[in-house]
Parts: structure tokens; C-alpha cells; sequence
């Protein structure tokens, strides 16, 4: 066992990828071009959170700097409006070197049917998949697509390599040595390569490179940006999935560079999509002061409800922020159990009276119909509801690729067919009408009146972070429809 096994960053890759984070003006050294496809989602948001399927993601932006880190040309398919696969053929795919596929649980049938059109195109093209999709159950996604490789976990590590064996580069490794892949051999078949370390110092992740987007590209603009601080979580949710599950820090000074950086886009509003913003309070002062300072943006998180005092949301609430947005997914005992929560009905409201004394608003995120939910539980979350109308959120419980709850579900019979789950889920548009696995004795019907009572109860107007009081209007419709294009298995 040699130092490296100790310190998984310390290793040619990785010295590699920290020069490349460093440079923020790379030069094309290769004649090769990689498209980035980044799907649609039929995912309904609510008024006012457009920018939830407008603004440029953080994976995506963060790759596409890699491989231009490379030295690679590099384009970026922006088809989050666009629900048809077949609009790429023909034309967007043309000219491209390589194909990498962005891959979301919500997104397999358009990822299928896109690679069949580009292998349709040019057959010896490599496709190459990446995200939590692929990274939850790469067998089953690779062998039911034509695509050839597949980045699982952590990207910018196992890509480096991956191009250096495209690229016959003097340090290439054999393709089976490359860890964190997932490839075909000649005779079809689906290798998986042993996982890879989560890096311990993600401060030699690349910034984010938004000028390959369209949107970005013909307004100049980005006026909402995704951004995180951390990877992984310390928790342990049933039903979330975590490509990433060790906890993981970029340090303050590398967020700021970061945030310094974005301001040329002019962005005024910033989504930090950690799995849990507060998990040290100590941590999230330090950011405040130091990641934060001088920059002028408002912005929101997710975090767990435990965990908080007033001083750190105040800190929070003076550096910009202005919603929280919370996980309840239930009051019941018995429910957050199955999650494996670990947090009470006390500390949820507890949470929420934190934060109205902080002067935020709450976001509070409710999961109707899992195992343990009975007529009483929901008569209980709809009076909850009532009383705190801050809650902004309810969905019918979903079993994500990968996660506890969904081998639960195959196990108990209630996912009959993993292919067919994959559908399901690109079907989900989390509102009333959604199809729903059962995970409990309720009827069907009593279900989604509960849904509809929920959601009648919730906060109804829409969110603009541009508005000097910071928040919501007095009126507005609550959700717009997505279009919901699911192509044949």
C-alpha cells in the first residue's frame, strides 16, 4: 500500500486537474470537438422558479471547463426546452468528435433515443455518459443504451484519463485501469471498473465555464446560477441518492474566486444546491465572512432542520439569502424513521419559527405516501400544512435509482421491472395527477385528495428575488405546465 491509497489526490491526475482549475484562459490543442447534451426535464416548478430549468447547471459547466482545460473544443446542447430528441438530428450533432450525455433519473427515454440518433449518424462515434442517473445503476442504463463509456461518481478525474486514452497520450492507461468507468468491450459487453476516491480537496474542481451556453452566449447574461461549496452529505436519507456520499469542502477562498469570477455574467440570484448547506454552523460563519465578501447577490439553500440557532441564519440572512428551503418530507415518527431523517416534529417546527425570527422565508418540502403513512398521518401533515403555509412543496414519494428505498421496492415486489421504473419516473411531473408507487394501504383516491388539500394550503404566490422586499408577491399562479414528451420503451 503506497501513499497514494492514503491520499487519493495525490496522484499525477489530480496534479493535473488542479493546473487546469488554475487557468482560466485555456488554448485548443487538439482538433477534436465534444458536444455536452444536457436533457429536459417534465419536472413542474413553481412560479417564479423558471430559472430551476433555465439557469446554466453547475455539472455540465464544470466539464465542459475541463475539456477545455484540455485542450478539446467544446460545445454545449442546451435541450432543457426542448422535449424532442429528433430536433438533433440532422444538424446539432454534426461536426462532433465525441457526444457526452448528461444523465438524470427523470431523463432516460430522451437519453436513449438520442444516442440511437447519434450512432445512427456516425456509428464509431464514442458516447460517453455522466450524473447521478449512470452513477446510480450503470449496468442497467449502459446496457439498455448504445452508449459506449460511462463516468460514474466524481467526473473530472476519471474524464482526464478517459480522453487521455482517446488521445493515445504518453501517460495513457489501459481502458480497463481507469478507475470510476464504465465501458463495452468488443463483444458488447458491459464492464464496470473499480470505483474511484472521492477527491478530499475539491478546490482543483474547475470553475464553472458558462460562456458555452446558448442562453449565456446570445444575452451575455447569466442572472441565475447553480452553485455548491461541498459534495456529498453526512446523512443518510433512504430515499436520496448521493453519487458523491462522503462529505466533502471546497475551501472559502476558492468559492470566492468562483463567485468573483460569475460576476462578469452579471448574475443576481444564486441557487446553492449542496444536500445540506448548514452542516457545521462554525463552517457557514467562516463562508459568510469569507466567500461572500464584497459580492452583491441574493440566493437560497437547501438544509437539514437540525443543526441551526438563530445567530448562523441572521449571518445567512445579512450575506443575501432569502429563502431556506427545508426537507420535512414528514411529521410522522414512523415515516421519517423509514427515511432514516433522524430529526423529530419538534425540530421542524422549530426550524421554521428559527427561521421566521431570522427574517427568511421557509421552503418547506413535504413527501405524502410512504411506508408507515396511514388516513391519520396525512390528516395530520394537512394541519400541519394549514398552520405553517410556508410550506411550498409536496410530492408523492419517488424510488430514485440507487437509493435504499428503491431496492426496498424491488425486494417488496412494488418496482416489477427496473427498465419500466426508469419510464415511470421520466413520466413524473410532481403534481396531482402523477402516476405514484404504492407503499401503503390508502386508496388511490384518498391519496391524491390529500395531495390536492396539501397543496390548496401551501404557499401560492411566486418568488422574484429582484424584488427590493425580497419576497413573495401577492398574487400569482402557482405552477405552469411542462410539456410531457415520453417516448416508447
Amino acid at each position: 500500500m503506497n501513499e497514494n491509497d492514503f491520499y487519493p489526490d495525490n496522484t499525477n491526475t489530480y496534479k493535473r486537474l488542479l493546473k487546469i482549475s488554475q487557468n482560466l484562459q485555456p488554448k485548443i490543442k487538439h482538433n477534436l470537438k465534444i458536444g455536452i447534451i444536457v436533457p429536459p426535464s417534465i419536472f413542474v416548478v413553481p412560479t417564479g422558479w423558471e430559472f430551476v430549468h433555465t439557469a446554466p447547471f453547475e455539472g455540465p459547466s464544470v466539464i465542459a471547463s475541463l475539456l477545455k482545460g484540455i485542450g478539446l473544443d467544446v460545445v454545449i446542447l442546451d435541450e432543457r426546452s426542448n422535449f424532442n430528441p429528433y430536433a438533433l438530428k440532422g444538424g446539432s450533432l454534426k461536426g462532433l468528435d465525441f457526444i457526452g450525455v448528461a444523465t438524470y433519473s427523470d431523463s432516460f427515454p430522451y437519453i436513449k433515443k438520442t444516442i440511437e440518433i447519434a450512432k445512427e449518424e456516425e456509428p464509431k462515434r464514442p458516447v460517453i455518459l455522466g450524473g447521478p442517473l449512470v452513477s446510480s445503476v450503470p449496468e442497467l442504463i449502459m446496457k439498455n443504451t448504445l452508449a459506449d463509456y460511462a463516468v460514474i461518481g466524481e467526473g473530472e478525474l476519471t474524464l482526464i484519463e478517459l480522453m487521455d486514452f482517446f488521445l493515445k497520450e504518453k501517460q495513457a492507461l489501459p481502458i480497463y485501469k481507469i478507475k470510476g468507468l464504465s465501458w463495452k468491450n468488443e463483444q458488447g459487453k458491459v464492464i464496470i471498473n473499480s470505483r474511484r476516491a472521492q477527491m478530499y480537496n475539491l478546490d482543483a474542481v474547475p470553475l464553472q465555464d458558462l460562456s458555452l451556453w446558448p442562453t449565456v452566449q446570445k444575452e451575455g447574461t447569466a442572472p441565475e446560477i447553480y452553485m455548491t461549496f461541498s459534495r456529498g452529505c453526512s446523512g443518510n436519507c433512504s430515499f436520496c441518492f448521493r453519487a458523491m456520499p462522503l462529505l466533502r469542502y471546497k475551501s472559502p477562498q476558492r468559492v470566492h474566486r468562483e463567485l468573483k469570477q460569475l460576476k462578469k455574467y452579471k448574475y443576481r440570484f444564486a441557487w446553492w444546491s449542496d444536500l445540506t448547506f448548514v452542516e457545521s454552523k462554525q463552517r457557514v460563519h467562516k463562508f459568510m465572512d469569507e466567500a461572500f465578501s464584497g459580492i452583491d447577490f441574493r440566493w437560497s439553500c437547501f438544509t437539514r432542520v437540525d443543526g441551526l440557532d438563530l445567530s448562523v441564519l441572521s449571518h445567512m440572512r445579512d450575506k443575501g439569502c432569502d429563502i431556506v428551503m427545508y426537507g420535512f418530507e414528514s411529521i410522522t415518527k414512523e415515516i421519517l424513521d423509514y427515511f432514516k431523517k433522524g430529526v423529530t416534529e419538534h425540530q421542524i417546527i422549530e426550524a421554521i419559527e428559527l427561521t421566521r425570527r431570522a427574517g427568511l422565508k421557509v421552503g418547506g418540502l413535504f413527501i405524502i405516501g410512504g411506508p408507515g403513512e396511514t388516513k391519520e398521518s396525512l390528516k395530520r401533515v394537512m394541519g400541519f400544512c394549514k398552520r405553517f403555509k410556508e410550506v411550498t412543496r409536496v410530492k408523492y414519494l419517488s424510488a430514485l435509482p440507487g437509493t435504499a428505498l428503491y431496492y426496498d421496492a424491488l425486494k417488496k415486489g412494488i418496482i416489477k421491472d427496473e427498465l419500466e421504473h426508469l419510464y415511470f419516473l421520466a413520466r413524473e411531473h410532481s403534481v396531482k395527477e402523477d402516476e405514484f408507487l404504492q407503499f401503503t394501504d390508502i386508496p388511490e383516491e384518498t391519496l391524491r385528495e390529500a395531495y390536492d388539500k396539501i397543496n390548496q394550503q401551501i404557499e401560492l404566490r411566486p418568488y422574484e428575488y429582484w424584488n427590493p422586499s425580497n419576497r413573495y408577491l401577492e398574487e400569482g399562479q402557482k405552477f405552469k405546465g411542462r410539456p410531457n414528451v415520453i417516448l416508447a420503451t
